[in-house]
């Protein structure tokens, strides 16, 4: 694949994970968020299977269950979950913007618990990108504290908790059958959830408009987008990628103007910047302390 048709892909893949946000927004008129989740957990699996079925290695030893058990839980149910709550409270556009915090948070995280070596180019990153929340934290304090902000920020910490966890403990396994197994044993406590949360409601009679919407989440948004996720980054590395990550937050605020009318405030903007350069100096940092070199997925 050229050089051409990366950039086409990189763009799907960013237009997809940004569009989820107010697509999310949407749905959530229709369902609850833990009903939501269930149904984009089991339709991604499915999808994920179609896509990946040549590379998945469907077979796991005893030693594989808890830990992917465990990265399941924070990559896919914990994290997935308090986004979607997060978007009953606050709007598409802010959630896009703290949850995307998560590559500072991460890089942040790996130098504390891995023992990550550090420059002056990612403690930039980390510091601009949580100049850009203290932006965004200040503002809703003046006009009225929000939840949503919080669980947000939650949201974020958890699937940048998942990504440590696993440069730990799952960097030597193949990243198609990790991320089919995230999504499979999530299954059940996502229906669980479901079920628990809303006794009094059949989950399993989706209405045709909210089908098509997490149709829509789930296989661009998810199974398709992940296969460029992983192709770009198995290509280029792990920084190139992240580095540019900031225009997913970008776009979903366009993506909330246009679908939602959500219209951002100047303060959310600010944060949005701040943190958009926060993730790119974090990434660029990360590159340069590897003397340049992507890092090998």
């Amino acid at each position: 694949m050229g050089k051409q048709n990366d950039v086409l892909l990189f763009i799907f893949m960013v237009i997809s994970w940004a569009i989820n946000y107010p697509v999310i927004k949407i749905a959530l008129r229709y369902t609850d968020p833990f009903t939501l989740l269930f149904y984009r957990v089991l339709f991604s699996l499915i999808f994920i299977y179609i896509i990946f079925r040549p590379r998945l290695h469907l077979k796991l030893s005893r030693h594989d269950i808890v830990p992917l058990f465990i990265l399941s839980m924070l990559n896919v149910l914990i994290w997935m979950e308090l986004w979607f709550v997060a978007e009953t409270s606050i709007s598409a556009s802010l959630t896009s913007i703290i949850i995307y915090t998560y590559p500072i948070i991460s890089t942040l995280m790996a130098i504390i618990f891995l023992g990550e070596h550090y420059n002056k180019y990612i403690f930039l990153g980390i510091g601009t990108g949580f100049a850009g929340l203290l932006v965004i934290f200040s503002n809703s304090l003046l006009v009225g504290f929000r939840p949503g902000i919080i669980i947000a920020l939650l949201g974020a910490i958890t699937w940048a908790s998942g990504t440590i966890y696993f440069m730990k403990y799952h960097t030597k396994k193949d990243r198609e059958t990790t991320n089919f197994f995230q999504f499979g044993f999530a299954l059940l406590p996502a229906l669980l959830i479901a079920v628990i949360a809303r006794p009094s409601v059949s989950i399993f009679e989706p209405s045709p408009i909210l089908v098509g919407l997490i149709l829509v989440i789930s296989i661009p948004g998810t199974a398709v987008a992940y296969y460029a996720f992983l192709h770009l980054n198995k290509k280029y590395g792990v920084s190139t990628i992240s580095s540019f990550l900031f225009i997913v937050p970008a776009l979903s605020v366009v993506f909330s103007i246009i679908i939602l009318n959500e219209i951002p405030s100047f303060y959310e903007l600010i944060g949005l910047i701040l943190v958009g350069i926060g993730i790119f100096f974090s990434a660029r940092g990360t590159m340069n302390r590897n003397n340049g070199k992507p890092i090998a997925q």
